[in-house]
């Protein structure tokens, strides 16, 4: 195993038990982090069970007007709200077990049955009886006691009286039954908290403990690791330093062995064997330069080794002249073998066969690819072509363009060509090729640098695509896009038509029968809407005023329907008027503000504004209405009619409806469009 493996092995290991501890803290940590959450709410939930049995007894010591009864009522609603939270939250802790989910279910079961005595205390309260009594009360100057007005009406002796008094009896005497709870839904959050406390407690001890094993742990794992990472390295050490002395004839005692530093005795046994070879060194140094002539090879010493380097000069001479050969074009030139054992001469030639082979695949590839290719110098001199990029240019031979500048076939912006003079890359640019027949021809050029090409010191590659066939298809693509637009649109128009006339149906019905004159009338401008339905579907924009006297015949049908309860105000600028915009856009948007617009007295109060922003025309359809509108609801439904107008404005200008709701009551939607009304 590498040093770098085994460093690298050491530190998994200790990040691996660093990442468990850190783990198991942050689940530990994340336990007790829950366990405050939910004391807190228990807590919360008692501290509102005590408000609301103050608020109650309040009622009998102080009715206030009535005030201490609806501070008591919105305090059990309260309460009863965090009970069901309480309880839902903890079906998800399962780390509480069932015992604090059975108490929990106890305390709710409790509040049950003293739901059943609030509400019998609200029955009281609503009676008849206790509201006379009630009025008898609030004249109280001071506090208002029950009791008191009780005891009044017992004292009277009239027999009139004896109801009022039942009436405040019966609603006393549920006040007073109603701390029986009190002691069992306070032992039981007694309980509960005191299960969370312990339970935290022992988290708590876990988490230390944990600490402390993990911190021992770490330690332990850190010295073994150490110990056994520095034997690896210590061990190899040594043995390469005895082989290095037994190779170069040096002998080293053992016990000296043991007790030197290794890296020292490593460092000495190389600088023997560095002086042992220098003279080595400097006679084959020549050979390492590239000088293989034999009259270079001057040995200061004639024998085996002076001898063994002139053949191999000779050797790698007959080497070279091979090469030369194969760089001029003569692929598949071998080289003589000198024996059965002459394995880099038999890897030569094998090199030189896996060229011209290689050479043959990469032109008939070159041949195959269905793209102009040129292989071209740095100034653009063509050096290489295959037949694709012949036919573009109207040639048979590549002899043809000899004279031919790359750059002056192919027009290159000065940037591109910037960096093609760097050797960078160019991608995908468009440009326009003139044949030598003098034909213009479109064509998508990518340019990639060519290290050590021939004749050059560096190249480039280009791949030519004629892009003749790819426009006329991009712009079949583009026509069928728009009819596909144009008719998606006529079926979103399509959808809002039947839509303008569901309710007035039944308007005229009424009206046949009461009013009649009043029913042509409607008749009369429900076919004024009909034609204006007809006529501007058949055109992609109408101007704005011409939408506005459609959405005016509009309303005044429906205050037919709504009456005086129903109020309009119009505010268009007159720089507007004449933007514009789809068909058929606003109706759906004022009939949902009709129907969601309303006050509370069943008013509906409509603003439409018209103005411009400089980029686009807005159009704002406010209400006054109390109701809470969802508005994704809105949205996701197609019978409101707003899905079919969200849907025709982002398939022409790619916008969305706007709502915007008021800090009082109401909403508000905005219609965005271009000025010019143009989509996309």
């Amino acid at each position: 195993m590498s040093l770098r493996k085994r460093i690298f092995r050491t530190y998994l290991i200790l990040i691996i038990l660093v990442l468990i501890y850190l783990l198991l803290s942050l689940l530990l940590g994340s336990f007790r982090l829950y366990m405050e959450r939910d004391k807190n709410d228990i807590l919360e939930v008692k501290t509102i069970w005590g408000e609301m049995l103050v608020s109650m007894n309040e009622t009998v010591y102080n009715w206030n007007d009535g005030k201490t009864f609806d501070i008591f009522i919105a305090n059990s609603l309260l309460f009863e709200k965090k009970l069901s939270q309480l309880i839902r939250s903890r079906d998800s802790g399962w780390w509480y077990g069932s015992e604090v989910s059975h108490y929990l279910e106890n305390l709710y079961a409790v509040w049950r049955m003293a739901e059943v005595n609030i509400d019998r205390i609200m029955e009281t309260r609503g009676s008849p009886e206790f509201l006379a009594a009630e009025s008898l009360l609030v004249q109280e100057p001071g506090l208002q006691r029950l009791y008191h007005i009780y005891i009044r009406y017992i004292e009277s002796g009239r027999s009139r009286n004896d109801v009022y008094a039942y009436a405040l009896k019966e609603y006393i005497d549920g006040v007073e039954f109603f701390p029986i709870y009190s002691s069992t839904v306070n032992y039981v959050f007694v309980v509960v908290l005191d299960k969370v406390e312990s339970l935290y407690g022992r988290i708590s001890v876990v988490q230390n403990f944990l600490s402390i094993v993990f911190f021992i742990l770490f330690m332990l794992s850190f010295v073994l690791i150490s110990s056994h990472f520095t034997d690896s390295i210590s061990r190899p050490i040594t043995q390469l330093n005895i082989k290095l002395n037994e190779f170069i004839g040096k002998t080293v005692e053992r016990e000296r062995l043991n007790q030197s530093d290794e890296v020292a005795m490593l460092e000495a046994s190389v600088d023997d064997l560095i002086e042992h070879y220098t003279h080595l060194a400097k006679l084959a140094g020549r050979l390492s330069q590239g000088h293989i002539e034999t009259s270079l090879l001057s040995l200061p010493r004639q024998g085996v080794v002076g001898k063994a380097l002139k053949e191999v000069a000779s050797y790698l001479k007959g080497l070279a002249k091979t090469a030369d050969w194969i760089r001029d074009g003569r692929y598949g030139t071998l080289v003589k073998e000198k024996s059965e054992h002459d394995v880099l001469a038999r890897s030569f030639n094998i090199m030189s066969r896996e060229i011209a082979g290689k050479i043959t695949t990469l032109r008939n590839m070159f041949e195959a690819i269905d793209e102009g290719i040129i292989l071209a110098d740095i100034d653009g001199r063509i050096l290489e072509a295959n037949q694709k990029f012949l036919n573009l240019m109207g040639v048979d031979d590549l002899s043809e363009l000899e004279s031919v500048d790359v750059f002056s076939l192919i027009f290159i912006e000065e940037d591109e060509k910037a960096l093609i003079m760097k050797g960078l890359p160019v991608y995908d640019f468009y440009s326009d090729i003139f044949n030598l027949k003098k034909e213009r021809v479109p064509v998508k050029v990518n340019v990639r640098p060519l290290a050590n090409s021939p004749a050059s010191e560096n190249g480039i590659m280009m791949l030519i695509s004629n892009e003749s066939l790819r426009v006329r298809m991009k712009r079949e693509q583009e026509t069928l896009a728009a009819q596909a637009l144009e008719a998606e649109l006529r079926a979103l128009r399509a959808q809002i038509n039947p839509h303008f006339f569901f309710n007035t149906l039944n308007t005229i019905a009424h009206l046949i029968e009461t009013d009649s004159s009043t029913a042509v009338g409607v008749v009369e401008k429900l076919a004024g809407m009909f034609r204006y339905t007809l006529l501007s579907t058949k055109h992609k924009t109408v101007r704005l005023h011409e939408e506005m006297l459609h959405i005016r015949e509009f309303l005044s049908i429906e205050r037919i329907r709504h009456g005086q309860r129903l109020e309009v105000d119009f505010r268009i600028e007159n720089s507007v008027v004449d933007s514009e915009i789809p068909p058929m856009l606003l109706q759906p948007i004022v009939e949902n503000s009709i129907k969601h617009g309303a006050d509370r007295n069943g008013s509906i109060s409509i603003l439409i504004e018209a103005y411009s922003d400089d980029t686009d025309l807005l159009i704002d359809i406010s209400d006054k209405g109390d109701t809470n509108i969802d508005v994704e609801g809105l949205l996701d439904n197609s019978r409101t009619g707003l899905k079919n107008v969200n849907q025709r404005l982002m398939t022409l200008y790619r916008k969305h409806l706007e709502f915007k709701r008021s800090n009082k009551k109401g909403l508000m939607v905005r219609v965005r469009v271009p000025v010019d009304g143009a989509g996309e």
